[in-house]
Order: C-alpha cells, then structure tokens, then sequence
C-alpha cells in the first residue's frame, strides 16, 4: 500500500509538473521600452491608458481602454475615437493608485520617462512602457501590446500600414528635399525651439529635412530644448515651420515679430500648425499625420493635408 501511495504522490508530482509546464508555455512575456520584463498568464482585455502614447497605439489595435489619461483635445483620445470617447472615462489630473484600481485593469501602457508613476501602479497591473524616441521602438511597442492583448495580428498590421504610408509618401519627395531647413517651434509668451528628436529624426531618415535648433544641453525631459531665440531664427532662416499649436498658444497669424515675418518659411505660406501640444511623436498615427501636415506645408502642389487624423485610423473606426 506504501509503494502504491509513492507511485500515486509522484503521479501526482508529475501532474504538477505538466500543469506548470503548460502554464509556462502560455505565458506571454515580453520586454517593454525600458528594459523590464513583462508576463501575463493570458491575454489583457482591460487595457488603461496613463499617457497620450497610449491612445495612439489602442485606437491603431482596436482597443478600446477602460479608462484614459485626460479629456482636453490636443492630441488626445478624441482625436482616435470621435464620438465614442465621451463613453470612456478620463482619469483625473491627480491620478491616484486607487482611481486606477477601480477599473480593474489587467494592462496599463504609459511611455519611458514615466517610470514613477509605473513604480506606483504595478500594484495594480503589470505595467507597459513604450519608449517613443524613435521610429523603431515604437514599432516594437506595437508588437508587443498586440501580443500581450492577444492581438498580434492587428499590430502587425498596423506596423505594416504605416511602413506603407509612409513609403508612399517618401516616393514624392523632390530631389534635395533632406537639405529642407526645417524648425519646431511652439509657444504662447514663452517661445521655444524645439529639436523634437524622433519627429525630427525620423524627416532626415526619410530624406525630408533636417531640423535646425541651436547647441543646447539636455531638458528635464531627457531632450535637447532652448529658450526660443529670434536671432538663431533670423541666423538659420528656415524654409518649412512645423508650429505645435494647442488652443491659446500663438499661431502662424499671430506672430508679428518683424524676424517671423522674413523667414522663408513665412513668405512662402510654408508653415505646419500641428495642434496636438507636442504629442506628435509620441505613436505612429500621430507621427504619419504630423508628417503629412509637414509635406503639405513645404510642398503643397505634391501633397494634400488630410485635415485631422482620421485619414490613417484603420477602415471602419
């Protein structure tokens, strides 16, 4: 009877063992923009957003989130999801780990650069950083939720979609367009020029400019940025002006600095108003939009501007 007990407890060891194995092998794992690794025991279905990254890269996959990090219009969700953003909720300025916990999330995406407030929320969900510096890693973002969500095939796609888009775009390009003098600039009182390093990273990669800003150490917010400065404005002349404009801030009819008004950029009608507030970057229908709002305003006779983001939502949002 002893021995029969042995061999069943080993039977029942083994069970165990398989039980474990196969737990293993659905396991869904990943590693997120900053380096930390990311397991879920199946796939997420309530997916929160904690930052503006996050809305780009849901309404590309299909997902619609339990909850998202603000309500105003620059760059945000409404852009994504038109009428049906008034159904989800917004998350307070003050966000707290118990406003989060009360929507049950089993993913939270947010972007590098905000690893306090993952240190905060894991206790919550397993939480996912997309590293939105440049063009590759938000590719790789985009894979990785669409598996963590369970929808790899959607990501794929939608990868595949921008590459396509903006290969079309590419195609246009005028010979000696990568010599375009190209500045990012916002401002309401307080001017700045801006390198806005993926957006701008991305133009040159593309053949389509290069951005112009002066030698400047790097922000608080891990990016080179300066006190705007009229005489480097005068100094470099920039032929195409990509303004990030948000409601209040000054816009291309508003400046009257005797400088603005002699810059190429101005006396040619060469001018972007990108009212997204700097988000522009931060996924890859903001960037293919930002882009078409660039190519448009340097060279209106090749490209049309599609007038709002919904022109690169997938067929059907």
């Amino acid at each position: 009877d002893d021995d029969h007990a042995d061999h069943d407890h080993e039977d029942d060891e083994d069970h165990m063992d398989d039980d474990d194995h196969m737990d293993d092998d659905h396991a869904l794992t990943v590693t997120d923009g900053s380096g930390r690794e990311i397991t879920l025991d199946s796939p997420a279905e309530r997916v929160l957003c904690v930052q503006d990254n996050c809305t780009d890269l849901t309404s590309d996959l299909g997902i619609v989130p339990v909850a998202m990090h603000r309500g105003d219009g620059w760059g945000s969700f409404a852009a994504y999801y038109g009428e049906g953003a008034a159904a989800i909720p917004v998350l307070g300025d003050r966000m707290s780990v118990e406003e989060v916990a009360q929507y049950e999330p089993d993913l939270i995406i947010g972007r590098v650069g905000e690893e306090e407030v993952r240190d905060a929320l894991e206790i919550v969900a397993p939480v996912y950083l997309v590293d939105i510096g440049g063009v590759e890693t938000l590719k790789e973002g985009w894979i990785d939720v669409g598996l963590l969500t369970g929808r790899e095939d959607e990501a794929a796609a939608a990868v595949a979609r921008f590459e396509a888009n903006v290969g079309g775009l590419a195609a246009l390009l005028p010979d000696g367009a990568v010599d375009t003098r190209v500045a990012v600039g916002f401002g309401d009182t307080n001017w700045m020029i801006w390198d806005s390093s993926s957006f701008c990273r991305f133009l040159h990669a593309e053949g389509a400019g290069t951005c112009v800003f002066p030698d400047q150490g790097v922000s608080e917010w891990g990016s080179p940025d300066s006190e705007f400065s009229w005489e480097f404005i005068l100094e470099v002349d920039p032929e195409v002006w990509v303004m990030i404009t948000w409601p209040g801030s000054a816009r291309k009819d508003t400046v009257t600095a005797e400088v603005w008004l002699q810059t190429t950029a101005h006396r040619e009608g060469r001018v972007c108003e990108e009212d997204s507030a700097g988000s522009f970057g931060h996924g890859l229908l903001m960037l293919q939009w930002a882009y078409q709002c660039y190519l448009n305003a340097g060279w209106p006779d090749l490209y049309d501007y599609p007038g709002d983001l919904s022109v690169w939502l997938p067929a059907g949002r």
